[in-house]
């Protein structure tokens, strides 16, 4: 993979494609604060897009977002996507695996007082929401992996070789 410059474009909303096969879910609660943040910091971030599809690749909640409050323009970057396939669960997984630093976190909301975001006691409730939902989730203790080499059936995950006991006379 070779060095490629960082060129953020102007793209028109409707040709961009949802990836259907994107690894992560947005729900419509979800989706209303990705409204809201948008309504109040604007698009700081551009879009992933694959130049060859105009299929996004990393942003496709944003995109949603976008189309709900009616845009017809955003940035983006345009990549060929073949030079970056994993991208998409990197961005996502290092975003899960990083963590708050409590005190740090808790100084601020003191500072910033609840209402810092402007959020009515609706969207309120939906962050809650999603934050209950996310600490459940990494609560949950993770299953045991099989050995990286056991094949395993695609539909099900169960092992397609039975263990085998190797028996010395």
């Amino acid at each position: 993979m070779g060095e490629q410059s960082i060129n953020i474009q102007k793209v028109k909303v409707a040709d961009l494609k949802l990836d259907l096969t994107n690894l992560r879910g947005h729900n419509e609660d979800e989706i209303d604060l990705l409204v809201r943040s948008l309504t109040i910091f604007g698009q700081y971030r551009p879009l992933l897009v694959d130049k060859n599809t105009m299929q996004v690749k990393v942003g496709n909640g944003r995109l949603m977002a976008m189309r709900k409050m009616g845009w017809t323009e955003c940035e983006a970057i345009l990549w060929d996507w073949n030079d970056k396939q994993g991208l998409e669960v990197i961005d996502n997984r290092l975003n899960e695996l990083s963590s708050w630093q409590d005190k740090q976190l808790n100084k601020w909301f003191r500072e910033k007082g609840k209402d810092w975001w402007g959020l009515d006691e609706e969207a309120s409730a939906k962050v809650e929401k999603i934050i209950e939902k996310a600490s459940k989730q990494k609560e949950k203790p993770e299953q045991k992996a099989e050995k990286p080499n056991a094949p395993v059936c695609p539909c099900c995950g169960k092992p397609l070789v039975k263990k085998q006991r190797l028996v010395l006379d």
